[in-house]
């Protein structure tokens, strides 16, 4: 019969995972749900355009304009940015607790499309968009991107909504 021998070091390597196995449960624990954002979100935001030459050719006129959001239990998204409808959008967890204790990323995004003009002169189109928050003291709070290919996401709007009883 043979014994194996063990490295001291990997003993205790297994020895500080398995007492660290309770820490990392709990932080698991404590994870942000969708179904928690239920409800309907509002705001208004100054909105200068949708893209970088909008912004920069003052194409629009920078104005305030209303987002409205109806979060469903089960992630889906529907409301209005400004004049644009949103479309097929959903909110998922965005990060989980490794993500969390690393401060790396938000909670959560919603991704999806809009169609039609955010505001007057602003490009009427569908445009892809991403919006990465987190909820904070009862707020969203984030940025709306748009994504268009070939090129960096522009943010256009930020969000600081509350929830509306």
């Amino acid at each position: 019969m043979t014994v194996m021998n063990t490295n001291p070091r990997t003993t205790l390597l297994l020895t500080a995972l398995v007492t660290m196995l309770p820490a990392f449960t709990l932080l698991a624990s404590g994870s942000p749900k969708v179904s928690d954002l239920a409800g309907e979100w509002q705001g208004t935001h100054r909105f200068t355009g949708i893209s970088y030459e909008e912004a920069t050719q003052k194409k629009v006129v920078p104005q305030d304009v209303k987002i409205v959001l109806h979060i469903s239990a089960d992630g889906k998204v529907t409301g209005q940015l400004g004049g644009a409808e949103l479309s097929d959008c959903v909110v998922e967890l965005n990060r989980g607790w490794f993500g969390r204790m690393i401060n790396i990323e938000t909670d959560y995004v919603i991704r999806g499309r809009i169609i039609g003009a955010v505001a007057p002169g602003s490009d009427s189109g569908t445009n892809t968009i991403s919006a990465p928050f987190n909820s904070v003291d009862g707020r969203i709070k984030g940025s709306v991107f748009a994504m268009h290919p070939f090129t960096y996401p522009y943010p256009f709007l930020d969000l600081q909504l509350s929830r509306e009883p």
